[in-house]
């Protein structure tokens, strides 16, 4: 009696042992078609990402390049510019690597306005709410500004610093773009030269309200 349970045990156990070999040779389906080492698309704008055109004039985009590890991809774009229309245009550059994965990213290109051509915005403006912060307006080029200070907040970090347009009387454009750590754009954005500015902020820290800045 000993021995047959015996027998039946060392059978089982031969039986497991096979059994656990021939799983662990199996491939595993969940990850066989996706590579152990995997390179994100890395894209490379040809020219400068930021551009400023006079309204009526010509606009050629670049193009951009993209690899993975060292080889070349291929770079969906998309977006048009229409140099007869004042206002502020993007063009998107999409790549996807072998296992899904995709990069993004951005061209910009302002159409400026006869009307507000030469008119230079730069100078310090303070929210008139919440921290009361400062926003220092800079000028890059013409008509093309920088703001440390997207929201007004007290203390700005170097992911609250945008690049904006102003490219029409009145008008102000803050398109989507990256920022360390971050991404913003704004909406209903105006000035009033001389004398304020403001823009509804496009992001899931700074709530929905209309952000106005006077000149100090």
């Amino acid at each position: 009696m000993i021995t047959t349970i015996m027998k039946r045990g060392i059978k089982l156990v031969m039986f497991t042992l096979t059994l656990f070999a021939a799983l662990s040779c199996e491939p595993d389906r969940v990850t066989e078609d996706i590579s152990s080492i995997t390179f994100y698309p890395v894209i490379t704008l040809k020219g400068e990402q930021w551009n400023t055109v006079k309204v009526g004039g010509t606009f050629a985009d670049a193009g951009a390049t993209a690899t993975e590890g060292e080889t070349e991809i291929t770079v969906t774009t998309t977006g048009t510019v229409d140099t007869k229309t004042p206002g502020v245009y993007v063009i998107q550059y999409d790549a996807t690597n072998k296992d899904g994965y995709s990069s993004t990213e951005y061209r910009y290109v302002g159409v400026i306005s006869a009307a507000a051509q030469g008119v230079d915005i730069s100078g310090s403006y303070k929210r008139n709410a919440g921290a009361l912060g400062v926003s220092k307006v800079t000028k890059i080029s013409d008509n093309f500004y920088q703001s440390n200070n997207i929201g007004g907040v007290a203390t700005p970090s170097p992911g609250e610093t945008v690049y904006f347009y102003y490219y029409d009387k009145g008008k102000l454009g803050l398109p989507f773009q990256l920022t360390p750590g971050n991404s913003f754009s704004a909406t209903n954005a105006t000035i009033k030269e001389g004398v304020s500015y403001s823009w509804v902020v496009i992001n899931s820290g700074f709530g929905t309200a209309l952000r106005v800045f006077e000149k100090q």
